[in-house]
């Protein structure tokens, strides 16, 4: 009588792609990592990028494409095809390790190491590295929505105004730890703001706004502040966030309440939700995506959310 033969799954490739710049830059959570991907009996590679260029093309090259390929180690293709990608960084890391990964329709971990790491508040209660490995190794997965501005995919926010000259400003500053905190340095950066008329269209809803505050955001998370806290990560639709003619002061009272959990968006401070968003005149103007501060050489952004959405370990 014959043995019936047991299922042995096939070996896994996880390619961990460091970005060493990050805020919050450490070895030891990586050397962690690699540990129990060894101890799984998986393969894993690990890459080490010295720019955002090499980096984004790094993980191209990892799924597949040509482009890149002197970034890969020698070893790298007899460990196999690569079955998931885990970014070591920030939100700008994660993001162009994320948008490879959506190419290859495979899983994507993260490894916090940014300064706000707005992507990893967004999507995960414990941003502690055990718990990191430990949702990398278990190899659960669920989808999250995808949002494209331009050409330009993003999985977290975009934003006019306040989140990107509060984000410069906080570039040299240390980050608030209290709502006092976050109060002062939101009515610093808003006073700064000079408001510009915008003309919106939120899927048909047409309207004039004149806003220091835009944002879309897919996820909670921007700028170090929660928000959007009720935001739902997998339903195809991003939420606007905008300020009606509101002084420097009421937004600094914003940003306290929001780091409390108190803020209710109403009459002054409004939230919409739809799928297709546009925004003008925006040109000459500086985008926040995804942590990364981009000058904007259009007159109109057109912001849709993608019908493939990301995989992302839970």
């Amino acid at each position: 009588m014959q043995r019936p033969r047991r299922k042995t799954e096939p070996r896994r490739h996880v390619c961990v792609i460091v970005n060493e710049s990050a805020a919050t830059y450490r070895p030891e959570p990586i050397e962690r990592l690699t540990a129990a991907i060894r101890k799984r009996g998986d393969q894993y590679t690990v890459i080490r990028p010295k720019s955002a260029h090499e980096l984004s093309d790094a993980a191209q090259a990892a799924c597949g494409r040509r482009r890149g390929r002197r970034l890969l180690p020698q070893m790298f293709e007899r460990r196999g095809r690569v079955t998931s990608l885990v970014a070591c960084g920030g939100d700008g890391t994660f993001n162009l390790v994320a948008r490879a990964a959506r190419f290859a329709d495979i899983p994507v971990g993260l490894l916090p190491m940014g300064r706000f790491n707005n992507i990893g508040r967004s999507l995960y209660t414990d941003l502690g590295a055990a718990a990191c490995i430990k949702r990398i190794a278990g190899r659960e997965v669920r989808l999250i929505d995808v949002g494209n501005v331009s050409g330009q995919p993003f999985f977290g926010a975009i934003g006019l105004g306040l989140i990107p000259h509060l984000t410069r400003m906080l570039a040299d500053q240390k980050t608030p730890r209290l709502g006092m905190g976050w109060a002062r340095v939101v009515g610093q950066a808003a006073s700064k703001i000079e408001p510009k008329k915008l003309v919106v269209k939120v899927d048909a809803f047409r309207f004039e706004i004149s806003p220091t505050l835009l944002n879309v955001n897919l996820l909670s998370h921007a700028g170090g502040l929660a928000m959007s806290p009720a935001s739902l990560t997998d339903d195809r639709r991003a939420e606007i966030i905008f300020d009606v003619s509101v002084g420097h002061r009421e937004l600094g009272t914003f940003a306290r309440q929001l780091h409390s959990g108190k803020f209710l968006y109403g009459a002054n401070v409004r939230l919409f939700r739809g799928s297709v968003i546009t925004i003008q005149p925006i040109q000459g103007r500086t985008l926040y995506l995804d942590g990364e501060l981009i000058e904007l050489p259009t007159n109109l952004v057109e912001i849709k959310i993608d019908d493939k959405q990301l995989k992302v370990f839970q």
